[in-house]
């Protein structure tokens, strides 16, 4: 973390640097509680402010909670033996027909990164 000269905005105090800030947020009606975050801290009043690398750390995390705007239902068939899982033409179209695919396992969700 950098040193910094950073002011407290609620009471002009000089903040100091923090290595244990905890952001507590909501995210479609969930509760997400990230801990570990590192920034500054103001000493007189309390208030926190995570650094960019926090930051970031947050938004890839919120992003993992966010639902998406559109979900297509799907069965899963069997051919030759093996599993199968049809793309939505409007998902297909929208990826440029891309062909190679990277899938693995996020706790019961199958996630699929097509490139």
């Amino acid at each position: 973390m950098s040193k910094r000269e950073i002011k407290c905005v609620q009471c002009a105090s000089q903040t100091k640097e923090a290595t244990d800030i905890t952001l507590i947020t909501a995210v479609e009606g969930r509760e997400v509680v990230i801990t570990g975050l590192t920034g500054t801290r103001c000493p007189t009043c309390g208030e926190e402010y995570a650094d960019a690398e926090s930051a970031e750390k947050v938004e890839e995390i919120v992003k993992k909670f966010r639902k998406p705007a559109v979900v297509f239902k799907r069965k899963i068939t069997k051919s030759g033996g093996r599993r199968v899982l049809g793309i939505p033409e409007e998902i297909d179209r929208a990826l440029g027909k891309k062909e190679n695919v990277d899938i693995w396992l996020e706790d019961d969700k199958i996630v699929a990164e097509v490139y």
